[in-house]
């Protein structure tokens, strides 16, 4: 879909030309009418321009592309026009229906300048959208948080040599005081509970085991990890970053992260190893009950 370009006009002679002098450059199709524009966008669409000639039986150039943008409203769309439709063109545009129009004759640098500048909007559109997805799906992930995992420490037995939640309060407790660069960061093992109900407890205890390794591997020195409930691992962390510079980072840790090597019945098996985590500034919160309070509205939706 990158370069994939449409052009509707009622005059084949036109349309053959465009083929011929943008072939080389763009995926070039094209359409004799509104109606056949509609039906080439509903089989070999999506396109990423449109451009469609004013004057046109039936369904002229502005109406044609204003369907356009109620079926692919993210397709960049262009009219040509010939002088005497200037005003309509002008008007089309300014109710936002086309991205921008060019006058008949369009001469090829001027065509291909306005193609690639459509192209551009266009990428930039979906690099958007795809940036929504993403927090979409980062906020449906922080929804998958138990809340109660987060608010009480469960019973359950820590991973050898990790310190638990008493000992979490009691490091935390004395860093509120004042500690001005620190970051609280919550990290969920997604699939753990999946692998203990698919393959048995010493799988999951594996994959607990492999995921301590690799954060502590990756953390600095100064940093403090913690085995705060069954599924979650909590790391204190002392960076002299903004909370957004500091969530670029821990992102960046877990995408390190996507493939794990975890023993199953004696073999060795790469799984998948998906994880959740959020974080908060400690210099925010003034006691350790503030922070976790904080930490359950906003991993539950409504922070």
């Amino acid at each position: 879909m990158d370069n994939k370009i449409l052009f509707v006009d009622d005059d084949l002679s036109i349309l053959q030309g465009y083929n011929r002098i943008l072939h080389r450059e763009f995926q070039v199709s094209t359409a004799n009418s509104g109606e056949q524009g509609l039906a080439t966008i509903r089989t070999a669409g999506p396109f990423a321009v449109v451009i469609s000639d004013m004057r046109m039986p039936g369904m002229n150039g502005a109406q044609f592309l204003a369907k356009v943008r109620e079926k692919a409203p993210d397709t960049v769309r262009m009219l040509l026009t010939g002088y005497s439709d200037l005003d309509a063109a002008i008007e089309a545009v300014n109710q936002g229906n086309i991205f921008r129009y060019l006058t008949k004759p369009c001469e090829k640098e001027i065509l291909v300048k306005a193609i690639k500048s459509g192209l551009e909007s266009f990428h930039s559109v979906i690099a958007r959208n795809e940036l929504v997805k993403k927090a979409r799906l980062v906020a449906d992930s922080a929804m998958e948080w138990d809340k109660q995992a987060i608010s009480q420490a469960e019973t359950f037995e820590q991973a050898a040599g990790l310190p638990g939640p008493p000992e979490a309060r009691q490091f935390l407790d004395s860093i509120f005081k004042g500690d001005r660069q620190g970051y609280v960061v919550l990290i969920k093992l997604s699939i753990l509970k999946v692998i203990e109900d698919r393959y048995g407890p010493q799988p999951a205890e594996e994959y607990i085991r492999n995921s301590i390794q690799f954060l502590t591997r990756s953390i600095g020195s100064v940093d403090r990890m913690f085995h705060w409930s069954r599924d979650v691992l909590m790391i204190v962390v002392r960076r002299q970053l903004s909370p957004v510079a500091m969530r670029i980072e821990i992102n960046r840790l877990m995408q390190e992260r996507r493939d794990q090597m975890t023993e199953i019945n004696g073999r060795p098996v790469m799984i998948a190893a998906p994880t959740t985590f959020d974080l908060l500034p400690v210099s925010r919160f003034s006691t350790f009950d503030e922070m976790f309070t904080a930490f359950d509205a906003k991993l539950t939706g409504s922070f």
